[in-house]
């Protein structure tokens, strides 16, 4: 089979749609993934593969979403039938999720199906009609709760069906990234099956491409973005978009393309014990140096300031950038530290490790009050300390980022917010009797 008659695949993921509280952000996210589908319409690709975090939340607004189901119908619409597993941002154990009534609506396929004994997890392929590649994966899930689907899967099987084969993951492979990269709930890659042509992953909001063995793996990143820190990583260089990837019996080309809805601008200013007036003028400086219509503008001011952060109105810079024509301005002051101020030193810039070693450092130093009786004493030390109560905090975090439904009155809200938090612990939690 020559170049122009290979089949072709796109590669999405962690689109992360509903994201951002700013309405102009979130739209930029949605006009990316509506950008990435109508290329692979246009590139006439056989298939789709979204590998996770679809959504941001289990149950986001319904603006995106509405937005979201036109898009995917154009892909269903035009023949293109979309190959997708969760993410950790869209699943919820206890709950049915927005992803999962797209799915009973049959805008995607979720090629995820297993069989779990009490010893082994057995994997199950799916058949594309057109192509005859067989794809299966496994979705991801908050605070590692799949690791146990990968330490009981039965690789051989796995391993010994022949054909074109893909496999999908939300998660990272700690030999496959470089150390910035790995997060905690990374696996090695002793728990991935050998033997797949392709290896499509997500969760990691970095491009990697890599190989095991002869097989080919690949991380696209998101389409955009979904945190503050994505943004910054875009600004210094980071590409963002997909991959189209043309194979017959093996991979013949993957090709990246580039998804740009937005040009970002970053600066650093790192203050070295400035007063608030040097301080402020050299955000002014900086500032006055950039071109900054029809941007994105982010400001990182960092390091160590003799006085207060409030002798400094930061608000103004932004309300500047804006009126010179930038599509959004932020001034990050996190890093901006006091002598006032005590911070728990956290060496990730990843915000979800950044959140599980704040748990980690306060809930180490958690002490019981010596009222309670030693039954209450036992279940809190038990579940509420060391990894369990990491777990659990990771969880409601997790929950009350959930924002109100469109019409959802406030009531209605808490009682839904107050049933998932429930729903995280197990049914006697701390009680005597």
């Amino acid at each position: 089979m020559n170049r122009y008659n290979l089949y072709k695949f796109a590669h999405i993921t962690d689109c992360h749609l509903g994201s951002w509280r700013n309405p102009k952000l979130r739209d930029l996210n949605l006009q990316a993934f509506e950008r990435a589908i109508l290329i692979s319409i246009k590139e006439q690709v056989d298939f789709i593969l979204i590998t996770g975090d679809f959504f941001d939340v289990n149950i986001p607004q319904l603006a995106p979403v509405k937005k979201a189901v036109e898009i995917l119908k154009c892909a269903r619409d035009s023949g293109i039938p979309i190959y997708m597993i969760y993410g950790s941002h869209d699943f919820n154990t206890a709950n049915i999720s927005m992803i999962d009534i797209l799915h009973s609506a049959e805008l995607f396929i979720k090629p995820t199906e297993f069989q779990f004994n009490s010893d082994s997890v057995m994997l199950k392929f799916f058949v594309d009609k057109k192509t005859g590649a067989k794809i299966t994966g496994i979705s991801g899930r908050k605070v590692g709760l799949d690791k146990e689907i990968y330490e009981k899967l039965d690789k051989k099987k796995l391993e010994s069906e022949d054909g074109f084969k893909i496999f999908l993951l939300h998660k990272g492979i700690r030999e496959i990234l470089p150390l910035n990269l790995q997060f905690r709930d990374s696996l090695p890659i002793s728990l991935v099956p050998k033997g797949f042509d392709y290896y499509g992953g997500g969760h990691i909001h970095k491009r990697v491409e890599n190989k095991i063995d002869n097989s080919v793996i690949i991380y696209p990143g998101p389409l955009f973005g979904s945190t503050f820190q994505d943004l910054e990583e875009t600004a210094k260089g980071e590409k963002r978009g997909f991959y189209i990837i043309s194979f017959d019996k093996q991979i013949f080309e993957c090709k990246f393309i580039e998804i740009k809805v937005a040009e970002v601008l970053y600066r650093e200013i790192f203050s070295q014990k400035w007063s608030s007036e040097k301080l402020k003028g050299e955000i002014t400086k900086n500032i006055s140096e950039l071109e900054v219509k029809d941007k994105i503008v982010l400001i990182k001011v960092k390091g160590k300031l003799f006085g207060k952060r409030s002798n400094i109105d930061f608000g103004k810079f932004g309300l500047d950038i804006s009126k010179r024509g930038a599509i959004l301005s932020f001034i990050n002051i996190n890093n901006l530290s006091t002598d006032e101020a005590r911070s728990i030193v956290v060496q990730s810039s990843n915000k979800f490790d950044i959140e599980r070693e704040i748990f980690h450092e306060s809930i180490k130093n958690f002490q019981t009050e010596s009222t309670l009786s030693i039954k209450v004493k036992n279940q809190i030390n038990s579940k509420l300390t060391g990894k369990p109560g990491e777990n659990i905090s990771i969880s409601l975090l997790d929950i009350l980022r959930n924002e109100k439904l469109e019409n959802e009155n406030t009531s209605t809200y808490d009682d839904r917010i107050i049933s998932y938090a429930k729903s995280v612990f197990e049914e006697g939690y701390f009680y005597d009797n």
